[in-house]
């Protein structure tokens, strides 16, 4: 093994990378304004003491510690258990978030069962329904059946920066800079599919989708930047495959 992949598996290098990123992120949030609305469905739900899904775009993640900065120890979010994943583990656990590991080569039933239990004790649980791996702002049928299984609501949520970078990966991973002006929307919430209709189960995934995008779209051109285009539909049809829960679904 090279001395560069060693140093870059290094348990050492892993910390110091942690710490930047966590750094980072909290130096953004300080230099910029930042604003959240939309929260009334949202804070309904957990006046009433009610489990619900917090559906969000992956290329969204990084300011998403103060999209609920109030109640980040009521959240549980699913997360890749490779390298990068458990840098995303690590990091939301000193903003107060909790995380389910998932591992794509394993499946996801170990999570899924995870995640119901969690949501029928009155959890809030976050997923990011394109990650880890994509077809970008394309919403497969995981988190919906997970949503189902549970009968629980899903809230989307998203948020733009005005000062940006976007990254060349698979989700046009938006990336903040300081001294921007932010802007987080919360949707309102929308009821699972009864169970063993399928109809509505279709139904209930283009209408998270679309409200995700929608969001999405809202926030940026309130931020004066563009809005990211979802990946076209024919790589969506090709790459997501049948609805299924699994990790690659709900990571």
């Amino acid at each position: 093994m090279s001395l560069v992949r060693r140093l870059v598996r290094s348990a050492a290098v892993h910390r110091l990378v942690r710490e930047i990123i966590i750094w980072y992120i909290r130096t953004v949030r300080i230099t910029s304004t930042w604003r959240v609305e939309g929260t009334a469905a949202r804070d309904g739900l957990f006046a009433q003491g009610r489990p619900f899904i917090i559906a969000l775009w992956h290329n969204r993640i990084a300011m998403m510690p103060y999209a609920w900065e109030e109640e980040t120890q009521n959240l549980t979010v699913m997360a890749s258990s490779h390298r990068d994943g458990r840098l995303v583990i690590e990091g939301l656990g000193r903003f107060g978030f909790s995380a389910i590991p998932v591992d794509s080569k394993q499946g996801g039933s170990g999570p899924t069962r995870q995640v119901l239990r969690l949501l029928r004790d009155g959890r809030r649980i976050g997923i990011t329904p394109d990650g880890p791996r994509g077809p970008r702002m394309r919403l497969r049928g995981g988190m919906i059946q997970i949503a189902m299984m549970a009968q629980t609501p899903i809230v989307p949520v998203a948020y733009g920066m005005s000062r940006r970078k976007l990254l060349r990966s698979w989700d046009r991973f938006l990336l903040p800079l300081p001294f921007a002006r932010g802007v987080c929307l919360w949707g309102e919430a929308i009821d699972p599919p009864p169970r063993g209709d399928a109809e509505a189960f279709e139904r209930v995934r283009r209408t998270v989708e679309r409200r995700l995008t929608e969001l999405a779209d809202e926030c940026d051109r309130r931020c004066g930047v563009r809005p990211i285009a979802p990946a076209p539909l024919d790589e969506a049809d090709e790459r997501a495959g049948p609805s299924r829960v699994g990790a690659q679904e709900i990571g």
